[in-house]
């Protein structure tokens, strides 16, 4: 099923995104190659400084200070003075332009990787852990840009290496050849160590996610868990999370630690061999002091480059991983999507008609389908009621209408055209869903309210609110409509809560309203309120109702009772009372009937009442 198959696909993510990284990385600096060639550039020119102000020391010492010629040690000394400021400027320039560059793919990348998190299904997002996700946009995030920023310093220290390793053998093959016999030690030492250091810093960041994942659910829940004094619990479970990633980055410090000697060690004996051998050739004349100082001015300069080198290895193999990892969730492609152009049809005019026919689906790992071969009629503009016991199908139906899945098989049309030709974007404005636990959004008020429509004025902002009975409370509220309520609106009660949802959902206009639940958690007079204002939509809408509330079931034309992915009952809420021991058992009651006001009253005979087998 489709819902399955985009599980599968986020449990999986992470062996999918072991492919990759440095095309990854390339194709994140599309765009900024100017500004990065720019930053190159100067990284280089540093280099060239950097490479000439040894031989002006050499020189300096051997043509002005030991010939006793100020003149020409004065020259020496200002040309190293000129080579500083071409260092300096050219080291400011690399830092401000890869600063730049760096910067800015980073916020290019959280935008697309944001871009692509809401493009994803539900049944995506139902599977994956969302620690993984933060740990995305935070951490590797961060670690593709730390590599882009100090990418051109790394191939500043890369050029230097090289080139002063030319200077070497050109000014003295012997002392060239003993500063250069160590090179492929590092070279392959570095290589040993990038193989060793990736595999432990892949499980590192995957670590971390699972310790975001602990914290995010931890606060995401903190009710339930000062409800339960659950704190205990949770403290054990981030200590374990804390000790699995302590436990990966000492395997990164230890490698680090097992490595690291060799690269700065390397330097060392180098700059003892060639004092030692250029020292010998100084004593019998075969260079010049001056020769002598430059070669032990060049090591000290290559000291930094190739001790940075375990550094450089580090940040590299973080990024790929953190490429990876990235590139994982971009390659992701969404099950709901828009329709071919060939198969494309616009939505036509009407009241939300909404027809099922044969259709199955079920969640992933779900032993069996929630629905199989389901069939339901909906007219357009008509009330009906969705009642059955938990695990029926009910909210699943509402899911299905509203497309944030498809059906495995079957089709689901709106008024006569199937979902899955019609675009997303006029699905999702045609059909309007409150869930029983809505989700607001950290702003004020009427921010929350158009959602769903950013450009419905004052005016319809209030009118919906008073068909939602919420404008009482919101006028109450310090600002009014622009009264900041918190990240998810915790700062309101339940039933505060569901009734903005619902008033958001009325503002959207959609010609399928689908109220799952949607005033489980206000009071019965207040449930009535909200009945009475719904009841002036009804109509020019069609309006889905699941509830286990009589008085809220009786608001409906038709109720159709669902058990086991099945309709098994239809008809109106007396009609299902007198005639069905199923329904009554659903609705907790024994045997009469109630009469809660409704819109109209249909007649209370069972003659119109259709009845199957589960």
């Amino acid at each position: 099923m489709t819902a399955a198959g985009t599980g599968t696909a986020a449990r999986n993510e992470t062996d999918t995104g072991q492919k990759g990284g440095w095309s990854f990385l390339f194709a994140s600096l599309d765009g900024h190659w100017r500004t990065e060639g720019t930053s190159v550039a100067a990284a280089l020119a540093w280099t060239a400084a950097i490479s000439t102000y040894p031989l002006l020391v050499g020189r300096a010492v051997d043509v002005g200070l030991l010939s006793r010629r100020w003149d020409r040690l004065g020259l020496y000394v200002g040309l190293v003075a000129v080579l500083g400021v071409v260092q300096g400027l050219a080291s400011g320039v690399r830092r401000r332009n890869n600063g730049l560059s760096s910067r800015r793919v980073e916020a290019e990348l959280r935008k697309r990787f944001f871009t692509r998190l809401l493009g994803l299904d539900v049944a995506y997002h139902d599977q994956v852990n969302r620690g993984q996700l933060l740990s995305r946009v935070t951490n590797d995030l961060f670690q593709i840009q730390a590599f882009i920023s100090s990418a051109p310093a790394l191939i500043g220290n890369a050029f230097a290496v090289a080139t002063v390793a030319v200077i070497l053998l050109v000014l003295s093959p012997v002392l060239g050849g003993v500063a250069l016999v160590m090179l492929p030690i590092i070279v392959l030492t570095s290589k040993k160590y990038s193989g060793t250091v990736r595999p432990a810093l892949g499980t590192l960041q995957r670590e971390r996610g699972e310790l975001a994942g602990v914290v995010e659910e931890a606060i995401s829940g903190i009710r339930a868990v000062k409800g339960f004094g659950a704190e205990g619990v949770l403290e054990d479970r981030l200590g374990h999370q804390a000790d699995a990633v302590r436990d990966e980055a000492m395997a990164v410090v230890r490698t680090r630690a097992t490595y690291s000697p060799y690269l700065n060690v390397v330097p060392l004996v180098e700059l003892v061999a060639i004092n030692w051998v250029g020292g010998y050739l100084v004593l019998h004349h075969h260079i010049t002091i001056g020769l002598l100082l430059a070669f032990n001015t060049y090591l000290v300069l290559l000291t930094g480059p190739l001790q940075s080198i375990g550094w450089f290895v580090v940040q590299l193999q973080r990024a790929l991983v953190s490429s990876r990892r990235i590139e994982a969730i971009m390659h992701l492609e969404p099950t709901i999507t828009e329709p071919p152009a060939e198969q494309a049809s616009p939505l036509p005019e009407g009241h939300g008609a909404v027809r099922f026919r044969g259709v199955s689906f079920g969640y992933p790992d779900a032993p069996r389908p929630v629905l199989d071969d389901f069939d339901l009629d909906i007219e357009g503009g008509e009330v009906i009621a969705l009642v059955g016991p938990t695990g029926s199908g009910k909210s699943t139906v509402a899911a299905l209408i509203a497309r944030l899945y498809d059906p495995g098989t079957g089709s689901i049309t709106l008024d006569g055209v199937d979902l899955r030709h019609l675009p997303v974007t006029a699905v999702r404005a045609a059909v309007g869903v409150v869930f029983e636990d809505n989700f607001l959004f950290d702003g004020t008020v009427a921010d929350n309210l158009r959602v769903g429509r950013a450009g419905a004025s004052d005016v319809e902002l209030r009118e919906a609110a008073r068909l939602a009975q919420a404008a009482e409370f919101v006028d109450a509220l310090p600002d009014g409509y622009d009264t900041l309520i918190g990240e998810r609106g915790m700062s309101l009660s339940g039933g505060q809560r569901q009734r903005l949802a619902l008033a958001r959902a009325i503002l959207a206009r959609p010609r399928v309203l689908v109220l799952d639940d949607a005033t489980s958690a206000v009071d019965a007079a207040k449930e009535r309120e909200i009945l009475e204002g719904i009841g002036a939509l009804m109509g020019d809408r069609t309006i889905v109702i699941i509830s286990h509330r009589a008085a809220t079931i009786a608001l409906a034309d038709r109720v159709v009772l669902l058990d086991a992915g099945q309709v098994v009952a239809t008809g109106s809420h007396q009609q299902l009372l007198r005639s069905s021991g199923r329904y009554r058992q659903v609705l907790g009651l024994s045997g009469g009937a109630e009469r809660p006001g409704r819109r109209h009253e249909q007649p209370a005979e069972p003659d119109g009442v259709e009845e199957r087998s589960a």
